[in-house]
């Protein structure tokens, strides 16, 4: 059977922007492409991969000891790593070529998995080869500890200079290393570079023994018998001894993986690497370290080493308190930034194998990555003063003066939930007095070219509104949108994809969009700003352009400025400034024609340090004059947005040398002169006006937003964060899913505001989002929306329980319910292996965000199964209700006769014996990120949810009038996620409604006819649905095979009415007509009593 992987490899392969948005559906997911271990069954992956299963070993892993189990997860560790690293060999290498050795079917890793790889491995391999190329007389030793199919060995092997250098020792579970041996021995090149066997290997665990290779079968946290196992042949002692554990450690119980770095001191020449996860800000709460902890919680295999140490800090003293006399603990992201082991030359290799442009989240990954080089040397004294200073309990606080001081200014955060899409990488464009949008930029289903609009909660709407950018703009990210004054804006530049930038320009006003001057070259990732220009005797409003990317990635050394009347220019840099071409920086005027250019990034991918001031000199032919400010001290950022404000320039997000805290997140720039600066003194000096820098006092409590890919504005004493968000390498997407609006100072003075988060949408200064520009239904009353109702969350302790709140006809939710393996099991992967990825199954394939029954905005499809569940992990619009697999249009849907594979791993537990007894069907439900319809059901059900998270929103029956049903169907045709949250409702009247997130384990009651629809919170979620009878009479007669037949009275009534109607004919339309209302005035009456009084 093929796996997912194997499936997108097949079938997603696509170019540009949709690679970029379906990164995660493409690496987060398990490849069965390398080779499964004998006789084990399979677990999910973590950073290093998995192993396969099969039905009889599943059924064998369930009987084991928790102790088997998590084992068994560790070594699951190890396939998808080897994938990735042969990605990267594919890719960036020479040959020859061993990983192929291992991956049966090789898998090209999006450009962000690939680049991270190629780091992780650049770095353990610099320290191997510089122990190798050390001059010694004694014999070195490598030992790799939890070595997985990585064939390093062997590549070292393969090298002339290094075949007699060292012996290599693998070390791992000896059930993986009893399959690595099987393929060493199956394949004559790796049998040629090990070497001849030694046939005297008395200890069972010494697998494989040759002069240069030893494979060794041994649990790691046993280190008496490991070191029985090497004394057998060697004297460890008497050599130089490597030991490498490149996230292998990181899944060991924290005082074991602590005892096995004390036995490698206790060698007398001895030097460890190791290689594992980190939170460079001493915690979890950043949003990339709660994803990576949160990813390998779901696997089962939780990181347990990183919580006691957590910085590098931390690991600089694990390794001196186990007796190594030095240490030296440096994120990738410092590794990367280090000349001498990343040179120009490697640099422009690696820019020129695939196009890449997710730095951002490159260096979110690198800096969540620790390298520890740890030495102890004989004839060395055991630690000195400095050494023994850096000792510090783990986890204890560490002293950064690169965390800004406490004197910063106090500001108020108020959030608010964002229901639109979430996109990254848009930009600002302002719509009217009160509202602004974002436009462009990236979802999770690649570009857009949609502008979502914000207004200012409690603001009425503007009769003067902007128009957005038109649709007929093709979607782009990366541009700038830069307003010129009199309500227009210049939109300049962006990408589709990292190697095609966009030249167009765009002008905009009341009176719409039209096109105007290309950029000399097209341009993404610049910065923009709008200064004021001479233009034929007049001052005018111009956009001064710098930096930026150009197709093919090459970087843009020069300055542009645009006038409406000129087009673009080029511009002389006046005074030979030694400023650096970079791209992502961020730009704003201080005057009308000077301002400040931080940041960005150089072509060789290294951050650009200093602050520059620049000084726009417009007499005759425009030239800019640059000068370095020494006086201002920022730590250079990449991807930030800089904004002027009431309290001053405000540096927002983006990514550093290092983790920004908190406290750094957002710093404020005043200038402390108001008068102009003069051009003279400019060219002459090189100090400007004087500059004060100072955080912004902000509390995000447990919700701190990941500013990457955000924009920003600021209106009046507000500052507005919206979108944002990031590719975490492969442990899933982040997206900020609430809006900020923070209080700024007065002019530096401080605010009176205490800090606080408050999570209120009806907050007085709070922006929520608008319509993105659907046009409205003349038929929707614009009135008041539906209220909202907190959902009943309840953990049942007997069937009576459910029985009683049943008789609430109300939606609840339980929790922690028993409901099987599914919820842990069920990865996108491990579906595949159970059920055939041939598998033709029907789904609904839609091409819009939410799905109408009525307007048929969807087809039905056939497909084989592997294929459906590929698509949908790389966020394809795509649902799949199960049917009867026997007789599909005879019987309903039956989970565990349909699905027998899956069958055992899903139950209902006791608590839910009545639906276990009435119930009628069960269908199987997988989709994409496409909402459901909104519709009721006459039958009630309960509603797993076993993976991903939707929002659900449910509605009482008597609200069934309000959504335009139509006679004789369930379906409504309103799209109650885009209509009834933004100020402009589409239900006259309704009733207070629910609207609650469901998390995997979490089971729905939905009582009967009540309208219920859900908007996926992630790209893939399972779930499984059983419909049962809980009326006691009314369910129609005949055959019903999706549950949704009305009940038999309406069915009754209905003809009934027909029968009314047919007997008025002959007499004349008006008197028929108004016995005809007055019947349905008098059958509504008797409604409206039998609602209010039961009877």
């Amino acid at each position: 059977m093929e796996s997912l992987s194997t499936f997108q490899g097949r079938i997603n392969e696509t170019a540009g922007e949709a690679s970029e948005a379906n990164v995660v559906a493409k690496t987060t997911q398990i490849e069965d492409t390398s080779i499964a271990l004998a006789k084990r069954p399979k677990v999910e992956h973590t950073d290093r991969g998995q192993v396969s299963i099969g039905k009889k070993s599943s059924r064998k892993m369930l009987k084991a000891t928790p102790k088997q189990r998590s084992d068994g997860n560790v070594m699951g560790t190890n396939n998808s790593s080897i994938v990735s690293k042969r990605s990267v060999e594919r890719l960036y290498m020479d040959k020859p070529h061993f990983f192929h050795y291992f991956v049966k079917k090789p898998i090209r890793r999006s450009p962000l998995i690939n680049r991270g790889y190629w780091l992780r491995m650049h770095a353990v391999e610099t320290v191997v080869r510089n122990f190798l190329d050390k001059s010694s007389d004694r014999k070195k030793v490598v030992v790799n500890l939890g070595c997985g199919y990585d064939p390093s060995p062997f590549k070292w092997l393969s090298v002339e200079r290094y075949r007699n250098a060292a012996t290599f020792i693998d070390v791992d579970y000896p059930e993986l290393m009893a399959r690595k041996k099987e393929v060493i021995m199956q394949n004559q090149e790796l049998e040629r570079l090990v070497g001849p066997l030694h046939t005297d290997t008395p200890h069972p665990g010494l697998l494989l023994c040759s002069d240069s290779y030893m494979a060794v079968g041994c649990d790691l946290r046993d280190t008496t018998t490991l070191s029985s196992i090497l004394d057998h042949k060697l004297e460890l002692s008497n050599c130089l001894v490597l030991c490498v554990a490149e996230v292998s450690l990181t899944y060991m119980d924290v005082r074991a993986a602590d005892a096995l770095i004390k036995w490698a001191a206790g060698f007398n020449d001895v030097r460890f690497c190791l290689l594992e996860q980190c939170f460079p800000g001493g915690d979890e709460k950043h949003p990339f370290g709660q994803k990576m902890l949160q990813h390998f919680d779901n696997l089962n295999t939780p990181l347990r080493c990183v919580h006691t140490y957590p910085t590098p800090e931390d690991q600089q003293s694990r390794f001196l308190n186990a007796g190594f006399y030095s240490a030296r603990a440096r994120t990738l992201w410092d590794i990367w930034h280090d000349s001498c082991l990343m040179d120009p030359k490697l640099r422009s290799h690696l820019n020129s194998v695939e196009p890449f442009d997710e730095w951002e989240e490159f260096a979110l990954f690198s800096l969540h990555y620790v390298l520890v080089e740890a030495v102890k040397i004989p004839h060395t004294s055991t630690m000195n003063d400095t050494q023994r200073s850096n000792i510090r309990s783990p986890g204890s606080e560490a002293q950064d003066d690169a965390v800004p001081p406490s004197n910063g200014m106090s500001t108020e955060v108020i959030s608010s939930p964002n229901h639109r899409r979430q996109r990254k990488f848009g930009a600002i464009t302002i719509c009217s007095k009160t509202m602004i949008g974002m436009h462009g930029g990236i979802e999770s289903k690649g570009r857009m070219q949609t502008t979502d609009r914000y207004r200012l909660h409690g603001a009425e709407a503007d009769c003067e509104r902007l128009p957005d950018p038109p649709l007929n703009i093709p979607a782009r990210a990366c541009h700038t949108i830069t307003s010129v004054g009199g309500g227009r804006e210049l939109l300049v530049g962006g990408r589709t994809s990292p190697d095609e930038a966009m030249g167009g320009c765009w002008l905009g006003g009341v009176d719409g969009w039209k096109t105007v001057h290309d950029l000399p070259k097209p341009l993404y990732r610049h910065c923009a700003a709008a200064v004021s220009v001479s233009d034929d005797g007049g001052d005018a409003v111009g956009v001064l352009i710098c930096g930026g990317r150009s197709t093919g990635g090459a970087i843009n050394g020069a300055w542009y400025l645009w006038q409406e009347t000129k087009g673009w220019s080029e511009l002389t840099v006046s005074n030979h400034s030694t400023c650096e071409p970079r791209f992502g920086a961020t730009i704003a005027a201080t005057r009308v024609r000077q301002g400040l250019l931080l940041g960005g990034m150089t072509e060789q991918g290294t951050l650009c340090d200093g602050v520059w001031e620049w000084f726009l000199e417009n007499n005759g032919s425009p030239q800019i004059w640059l000068r370095r400010r020494q006086d201002i001290d920022i730590r250079p950022r990449m991807g930030a947005c800089l904004v002027q404000s009431t309290a001053g320039l405000l540096l927002i997000g983006g990514v550093s040398r290092s983790l920004l805290s908190e406290g750094e997140e957002i710093l404020c720039i005043r200038d402390l002169h108001d008068e102009a600066i003069d051009p003279g003194s400019f060219q002459k000096s090189n100090e400007g006006h004087s500059m004060a820098v100072a955080p912004l006092k902000l509390d995000f409590s447990n919700s701190r937003p990941l500013l990457v890919g955000h924009a920003a504005h600021a209106t009046g004493s507000n500052l507005l964060v919206v979108g944002g968000g990031a590719v975490c390498f492969s442990f899933g997407a982040h997206w900020n899913h609430e809006i900020w609006t923070i209080l700024l100072p007065d002019n530096g003075r401080s605010s009176s505001s205490s800090q606080r988060l408050v999570t209120d949408t009806n907050a007085q200064l709070d922006f929520r989002p608008e319509n993105d520009g659907q046009a409205e239904d003349p038929k929707v009353p614009a009135v008041r929306p539906a209220d909202t109702k907190d959902i009943l969350r309840v953990k049942l302790e007997t069937a009576e329980d459910f029985d009683r709140l049943m008789n609430l006809s109300r939606p609840f939710i339980m929790e922690n319910l028993d409901i099987g393996s599914c919820t842990k099991a069920w990865t996108a992967d491990e579906l595949l292996k159970r059920v055939s990825p041939d598998r033709i199954v029907t789904v609904h394939q839609a091409q819009d965000d939410n799905m109408n029954f009525q307007r048929k905005n969807f087809q039905y499809v056939k497909k084989p199964f592997g294929e459906f569940v590929a698509d949908c992990t790389s966020g394809s619009k795509q649902y799949m209700r199960s049917l009867s697999a026997e007789k599909p249009a005879a019987q309903p849907a039956n989970f565990q006769n349909d699905f027998p594979e899956l069958r055992d791993d899903f139950h209902l537990p006791e608590q839910l014996a009545v639906v276990s007894r009435n119930e009628h069907s069960s269908p199987f439900r997988i989709s994409g990120p496409v909402n459901m319809w909104l519709h009721y059901d006459v039958m009630a059900n309960v509603l797993s949810q076993i993976r991903g998270s939707k929002v659900v929103a449910l509605y009482p029956p008597s609200d069934a009038l309000h959504f335009r049903i139509p006679p004789a169907s369930s379906t409504s045709p309103i799209n109650v996620f885009a209509d009834d949250t933004h100020g402009r409702g589409v239900i006259t009247d309704p009733h207070p409604h629910i609207r609650a997130t469901l998390d995997a384990g979490d089971v729905l009651y939905i009582p009967p006819m009540w309208l219920h629809t859900a908007a996926p919170l992630e790209n893939l979620s399972i779930s499984i649905n059983v419909f049962f009878k809980s009326l006691k009479t009314g369910y129609a007669a005949g055959r019903d095979v999706y549950g949704n037949r009305d009940l038999q009275p309406y069915e009754n009534g209905r003809r009934a009415i027909e029968k009314i109607v047919k007997s008025f004919d002959g007499l004349p339309k008006d008197i028929r007509g108004t016995y005809l209302e007055r019947l349905a005035e008098e059958l509504k009456s008797k409604a409206i009593a039998l609602r209010e009084n039961g009877d």
